[in-house]
């Protein structure tokens, strides 16, 4: 196989591409209907809608059909790392090289920034400097991201009963959500953006002052859209710690356990709250911007998972406890700081904007994403739905098969579906195969030919004692402590209380996991990606953009995590 169904071509105007980011959002192969309703069908359009908006593109720069903001090499999505660089190039007081330090790190396949014409326009940077202090103006939360989640709740009320809607409705429901998750995006991007103002004012104001403040003043800010569920899980936790019955039913395996919680007072109670935590969470889940992927609204058996885990963990490590001690920390690095800028007026001015920034628009990027979740939650149940259906009728070996459909097959597959059949049990193989690949991290102009790309992990160096992994910093702290290496959030076996977790990447899925754990490193993130947000509500250190951090590290190494510098030494390794 040299290329994968849904692969575009590389951007001529626009070479460079990273995973990046992108190998958060989408951390394995994307199926093709994530491409199609999700990724290329909305989310491209988005991404573009937003640029605009917030002055970095004029629309003629792009094209209409496919903006290149995004990319799919192998099945993996990219983002655009050229245009971003750009971004910098227009932004007042930024550089291309500055958004290479937050999105690549010191990634050997980055290739050196070169100016072309045009990439510098005062009318856009003049567009950019006025949307910022529109934003940076503000003192309260945009109006807009509360009404799109108004709407967002109403789609979702609106949502017909799919067991007994037609195939042709249940498609129909599908496509009807790529002009929604399109919009939504506009505004993650604008008010993801906008993230990065406060922490911006922060390091200009006290790099010089103290660096060590900065990471500080950005944790504990509260009101983080990724923190509840897993609040609510250690709540469930907590109830099966509380009850025997319960308690013998987890220790009996979660197999099974549903129907086993079924025969007692104590079960049909938990598995009450168990209902109404997925009614609140459900659009959430492991790689949940693929709807492929079943979020714990559909498939609760993660949430047994982590509530066995919680229930058995020490209540000082309560993530309320943790972000609590984190908000004290702010305290007492905001208090630091206006002692280290006192009698300076304008000094202390830039604080107090610079803390309004940091509490207005670091909520914003998982309020707009969690608002995005629901969108492509409400494209993820009616192909649930129809691949379920479609299964029971023989069509599909596989009801996730569902998802390996393109748009411009749909109409054909409901009208003659098991003419599919056969081509989607080979599709599926195909399809599985390029998850066992290691993807180019970096895409500069061409894309090597899939089937030479290497196996996963054939290439890794292990690595030394005394050895320095540098990443991005993201949650401040310094810790030592024994690597545990997860490559599955839903299988933490060894992963005890203190450890370190390594991983390749973290979605709202691991969070859990960041509650008994003393640091996190991970090797695919920027500075505010949902590692680095959610380590920074329960004041965990973390470092994010390691290289191969997950392969390299041996399991039970003994190492030291700065998430101030982004350097995590090895100081011992395993027998």
């Amino acid at each position: 196989m040299e290329r994968w169904i849904t692969d575009w071509e590389p951007s001529t105007k626009f070479p460079m591409y990273t995973r990046a980011n992108a190998g958060e959002i989408l951390p394995q192969p994307a199926s093709p209907a994530c491409f199609e309703y999700v990724w290329q069908g909305a989310v491209a359009h988005g991404w573009a809608d937003g640029c605009e908006r917030w002055g970095s593109f004029s629309p003629d720069e792009t094209d209409n059909e496919r903006p290149e903001y995004i990319g799919s090499f192998g099945g993996y999505a990219y983002v655009n790392m050229s245009m971003i660089r750009l971004v910098g190039v227009r932004s007042p007081g930024m550089t291309a090289e500055a958004m290479d330090a937050a999105f690549l790190g010191e990634h050997p396949d980055a290739t050196p920034y070169v100016a072309q014409p045009g990439d510098e326009n005062p009318e856009l940077s003049g567009k950019i400097e006025a949307t910022m202090a529109t934003l940076m103006g503000a003192t309260e939360e945009p109006a807009e991201l509360m009404a799109d989640r108004n709407r967002m709740l109403e789609i979702r009320d609106a949502r017909p009963d799919l067991a007994s809607a037609s195939d042709a409705d249940l498609l129909e429901r599908v496509r009807s959500m790529r002009p929604v998750i399109r919009d939504f995006f506009e505004r993650y991007y604008i008010y993801g953006t906008a993230s990065s103002l406060g922490p911006g004012v922060l390091g200009e104001l006290l790099t010089e002052v103290d660096p060590s403040l900065i990471g500080r003043l950005i944790s504990g800010v509260g009101d983080i859209d990724s923190v509840p569920p897993t609040n609510d899980m250690w709540d469930l936790g907590r109830t099966v710690a509380a009850s025997p019955a319960l308690a013998a039913e987890f220790d009996a395996g979660v197999d099974g356990l549903l129907d086993r919680l079924a025969g007692s007072d104590d079960g049909k109670a938990f598995l009450a709250d168990l209902a109404a935590f997925q009614e609140a969470h459900g659009a959430r889940g492991p790689g949940e911007w693929d709807p492929a992927n079943l979020s714990w609204g559909v498939d609760p058996k993660p949430v047994l998972v982590a509530v066995e885990r919680m229930r058995l963990t020490d209540d000082s490590l309560a993530p309320r406890v943790r972000a609590a001690a984190a908000v004290a920390d702010r305290n007492k690095a905001e208090a630091a700081a206006r002692e280290a800028l006192a009698g300076r007026e304008e000094g202390l001015a830039t604080l107090d904007l610079a803390l309004r920034l940091v509490s207005l628009y670091v909520p914003t990027r998982e309020r707009t994403k969690l608002t995005s979740m629901m969108a492509i939650h409400e494209v993820r149940l009616p192909l649930v739905e129809l691949g379920r259906r479609m299964a029971d009728k023989g069509a599909l070996s596989d009801p996730n098969h569902i998802f390996l459909l393109l748009d411009t097959e749909f109409d054909g597959f409901l009208a003659d579906p098991g003419s599919f059949t056969a081509k989607l049990d080979e599709r599926s193989v195909q399809f599985a195969s390029l998850a066992d690949l290691q993807e180019p991290f970096i895409v500069n102009g061409e894309v090597p030919p899939v089937s030479e790309w290497p196996a996963r992990g054939a290439a890794t160096t292990p690595v030394t004692v005394g050895e320095v992994l540098t990443g991005v910093p993201g949650s401040p702290g310094s810790v030592t402590g024994r690597a545990r290496v997860v490559n599955d959030p839903y299988d933490a076996r060894g992963l005890a209380e203190g450890d370190v977790l390594v991983a390749p990447l973290t979605d709202p899925a691991w969070t859990p996991l960041f509650v008994s754990t003393s640091a996190v490193v991970v090797e695919v993130g920027a500075p505010l990606s949902h590692a680095v947000i959610v380590s920074r509500e329960l004041g965990v250190p973390c470092v994010t953009g390691v290289l191969e951090a997950a392969t390299r590290i041996p399991d039970g190494a003994l190492i030291s995590v700065d998430g101030a510098t982004g350097a995590v030494t090895i100081l011992e390794l395993p027998n």
